[in-house]
């Protein structure tokens, strides 16, 4: 629903900033990383674009905010673990940079993972059994080498679409990523839609 914003920070709080945009305020909760460009930009104050993240839940709608396409999709790819949600998930990416979390998963390194707060054990293990397959194209910078926009657009088409059909959102989500994976993002946006549907 909402690829990005851009506009100048009004406040930034404890996990969180405000962005005011078209003279609307729009607070999204960030990484620590995140945080601090914000307080750099409200201190310059410069414009800012966050990329977002809509998460909808039966009691609240919440928006995330990122400061590049690596941390978002990551954040989008650790909400499809089991018992980890869009909180817990920011909160994890402030624990630890995303290019060392990707690398603690992908080299089993479950004494790296135990670093990050709230994560034990058994979360660490289960972090690199469900991720470790779906982190090489990241950690090799195939998504920087792609149109970002291109494929986020499509991401979000996709995802859209896949929801109305009655699919839940993370399912949504992870089958229109890896139908971009498949195929790239210049690819004719029925041909993804069709292998979405099929994975």
């Amino acid at each position: 629903m909402f690829e990005f914003i851009n506009g100048h920070v009004h406040l930034v709080g404890r996990g969180y900033v405000v962005i005011e945009a078209n003279q609307v305020g729009y607070k999204l909760l960030a990484s620590t990383r995140c945080l601090e460009l914000c307080s750099q930009s409200l201190e310059t104050s410069t414009q800012l674009r966050l990329l977002c993240h809509l998460a909808v839940s039966e009691t609240a709608h919440t928006m995330f905010g990122f400061e590049n396409e690596t941390e978002r999709t990551l954040f989008r790819r650790l909400i499809l673990v089991n018992g980890i949600g869009p909180t817990t998930a920011i909160n994890l990416l402030s624990s630890l940079p995303p290019d060392a979390m990707m690398r603690a998963i992908l080299e089993g390194d479950v004494k790296e993972l135990i670093k990050m707060k709230g994560v034990g054990q058994k979360t660490a293990e289960r972090l690199i059994v469900e991720l470790r397959d779906h982190l090489d194209d990241m950690l090799a910078g195939d998504l920087a080498t792609g149109d970002p926009q291109t494929d986020s657009a499509h991401l979000s088409d996709l995802t859209r679409v896949l929801t109305e059909l009655g699919y839940s959102q993370q399912l949504a989500n992870s089958s229109a990523e890896r139908a971009i994976q498949e195929l790239g993002g210049d690819c004719d946006f029925q041909d993804l839609l069709r292998c979405a549907l099929q994975s």
